[in-house]
């Protein structure tokens, strides 16, 4: 029996990613022994101009156009090909990518973030991603201490990536941090940490607040209806696109 996969992408500008990424990901899923029992569903999720990209309220969006038709789904950055990688089902939600990131594996380790395979049943209980991460970064870190909230542990597979060369959104010319960088962490930080000494540790009581900011609340407008990439041409592979503004609450 073949599991239905289904991939959200967050997607804004980047063309020149989606051109690769559509023919790369079907060339894959069709030729990869690994990966042989799994039926992908891929669905690009393109948030409109007008408001800063909130990839946390995109991709609840996208599990919620793509989870009544999948078994488990998969987050998936758009500037990311898969070379050697395992989306198969797992017990516990996984970051899939080991190598290729331009970080260390120590740190790779601290990250949640890239490629990641979940159970919906995970993903709903933690009311999925928080919507208030307005430009780059942090929301996803932000899902880990959400399903840690409901004794879900995290795990990292080994997996290597090719990345695509684009901008980094998190850091101006310079190398410091954006606006919306320091902003979101900030958030974060203090949703989840309290200060110590040493650092910051995890707050063992925290407020509920999380349980009100996800899945169940995130609220959008559909500007282009979900419709087929049919150039594509693999019946086993479907590749959908919507696109859609997400409300920003004041």
């Amino acid at each position: 029996m073949l599991l239905r996969l289904g991939i959200i992408v967050p997607y804004r500008d980047r063309q020149e990613h989606l051109d690769v990424f559509a023919k790369y990901m079907c060339d894959f899923f069709r030729t990869d022994d690994l990966n042989c029992r799994i039926t992908p569903r891929i669905l690009l999720v393109e948030q409109v101009a007008g408001l800063p990209f909130n990839r946390g309220a995109i991709k609840n969006i996208g599990f919620k156009y793509l989870s009544p038709e999948v078994d488990f789904v998969c987050f998936h950055d758009i500037d990311l090909l898969p070379i050697s990688a395992d989306y198969r089902r797992s017990t516990h939600p996984s970051m899939i990518i080991s190598d290729g990131l331009d970080f260390t594996p120590e740190f790779i380790k601290q990250l949640f973030g890239g490629v990641v395979v979940m159970e919906k049943d995970h993903f709903e209980r933690a009311n999925g991603f928080s919507n208030n991460y307005w430009g780059w970064g942090f929301e996803d870190v932000d899902l880990r201490e959400r399903l840690l909230r409901i004794n879900v542990q995290t795990d990292h597979r080994q997996g290597l990536f090719r990345k695509l060369p684009h901008v980094d959104e998190g850091s101006l010319p310079g190398g410091a941090p954006t606006e919306d960088h320091i902003k979101n962490k900030a958030l974060y930080v203090s949703q989840w940490f309290r200060k110590v000494d040493a650092g910051f540790v995890r707050q063992r009581d925290i407020s509920d607040s999380w349980k009100n900011d996800g899945l169940n609340k995130v609220a959008f407008t559909e500007v282009a209806a979900r419709r087929s990439f049919h150039s594509i041409g693999q019946e086993r592979f479907i590749f959908d696109r919507v696109a859609v503004a997400p409300f920003r609450r004041t």
